[in-house]
């Protein structure tokens, strides 16, 4: 009797553990992105190739500080918020189009203005700091976003 509750219990583990397609690790051993940043370049990847967009966000400079808030300016706008990046195991398309299943770092941005007529609601399944740049990739399941971003 006992090693069918021993063997119950190890069953339910596994399937409890194992049906998770990500895990996510809150940790501080994260690049770092503290600072300005501009937006320099946005594409999206298809079954056809990578083609340039539009994002509406081009003009402006992202304010990220190190107590995890936000801020958005352009052209007297300005959109206030929050940031968070965390080390993440699962799937992700990295700045080329290849896919992976691994650890790696996530961002999510949420900005709006004072009376959240605008905002800016940014999630990113990877993220590659490269000191001065870093690319952010997303995959919402028609194509890959890439944002790349360069310190202001």
């Amino acid at each position: 009797m006992k090693r069918i509750i021993h063997f119950s219990i190890l069953m339910t583990s596994i399937v409890l553990f194992t049906g998770c397609s990500k895990v996510v690790f809150y940790d501080d051993d994260q690049p770092v992105i503290t600072g300005s940043w501009i937006l320099t370049d946005a594409a999206h990847k298809d079954a056809y190739g990578w083609y340039p967009v539009l994002t509406g966000v081009e003009h402006g400079v992202f304010h990220f500080y190190s107590n995890g808030n936000a801020r958005y300016t352009e052209r007297g706008v300005t959109m206030t918020g929050t940031w968070r990046m965390v080390t993440e195991y699962g799937g992700y398309y990295d700045e080329y189009g290849n896919y992976y299943n691994n650890s790696h770092s996530s961002l999510q941005v949420n900005l709006a203005d004072y009376y959240g007529s605008e905002s800016i609601n940014m999630y990113f399944d990877h993220v590659r700091v490269y000191g001065n740049r870093f690319v952010a990739t997303n995959y919402n399941n028609h194509y890959i976003e890439r944002y790349r971003f360069e310190r202001y």
